[in-house]
């Protein structure tokens, strides 16, 4: 059938050759494509991480709003919601997610998703520590009021929760990633507002663990072999959220800085930059699909 189809095609009108027509099925031809799509997520979120180490940690205004924030977070006492995170202990968690994650892409014979899986965990907790201790210092720019002056962007918990996340979203089949996404959205929203609310970290430490992760977890999806979407407004949409949402914790937390309200201004935005930004990997998690005949 396939070789009689490419006999018919390949004479044009008086038998003149024609252009060649493969009966190959299409999705078989451009599944091995690089998509365009979670590529450009990917590359959202190293700008918005660029952008928010550089105003936060790099300028004086940046550092001033942030201090405020976290010495206002450190009266926050263990009888807290956020209080329950320090009796979490994310090691075994970890420990657990790097074994059983592999084991499940494997057992569904998805070998690319058990890497894509592996390098979202792991390397997400590899370069956070690795950005954290060894390449971005955080210079002290003018008084800093008895605020920490050791680096501590990106958070290394929040880095843990949103990259289990979003690694057990890679390996599950597609029609329950959503099912996934809601209630991990929300831990990870508790996780990161909870270190504002103890004083931990930072509003920029946890927004740099969320582009952290979405990046590398964006760049597994890239290089998955799927078919691009060629949409211009979800090329669009892919590229300019992460930036959008490093824009809008620069214009909330600036907004709030000169009244009582930075702690809690900083606080909800962990919490909703974290769930848009879960949203949006599930969405090029989703968006990306190969048509099968």
């Amino acid at each position: 059938m396939q070789v009689s189809l490419v006999l018919e095609n390949s004479l044009g009108p008086a038998g003149a050759p024609a252009e060649k027509v493969h009966a190959y099925p299409a999705w078989h031809r451009r599944g091995r494509r690089i998509a365009a799509l979670p590529l450009l997520g990917a590359l959202g979120c190293v700008l918005a991480f660029a952008y928010t180490y550089w105003f936060f940690v790099l300028t004086p205004s940046g550092q001033r709003i942030e201090n405020n924030a976290l010495l206002a977070g450190r009266p926050s006492t263990t009888d807290s919601i956020a209080g329950l995170l320090r009796d979490v202990d994310f090691v075994p968690v970890l420990g657990v997610t790097a074994v059983v994650l592999p084991l499940l892409a494997l057992a569904r014979r998805r070998y690319a998703l058990a890497g894509g899986a592996l390098v979202t965990l792991l390397g997400s907790l590899a370069a956070a520590q690795f950005l954290k201790l060894a390449v971005l210092p955080r210079p002290r720019l003018g008084d800093s009021d008895g605020a920490p002056g050791h680096n501590s962007f990106p958070s290394g918990h929040v880095t843990a929760a949103m990259a289990v996340l979003l690694a057990t979203m890679l390996v599950l089949p597609r029609r329950y990633r959503w099912w996934a996404a809601i209630p991990g959205a929300l831990g990870v929203a508790w996780v990161a507002a909870s270190t504002v609310v103890l004083g931990w970290h930072r509003l920029s430490d946890t927004l740099g663990a969320f582009f952290l992760v979405s990046a590398l977890c964006c760049l597994a999806i890239t290089f998955r072999g799927q078919k691009p979407r060629r949409s211009f407004g979800a090329q669009v949409t892919a590229l300019l959220v992460p930036v959008l949402v490093a824009g809008t914790g620069y214009l909330a937390t600036s907004a709030g800085a000169e009244g009582g309200g930075v702690l809690v201004m900083a606080v909800v935005l962990a919490a909703l930059s974290s769930m848009v930004m879960v949203a949006l990997v599930t969405w090029l998690m989703l968006g990306e699909r190969v048509q099968r005949p």
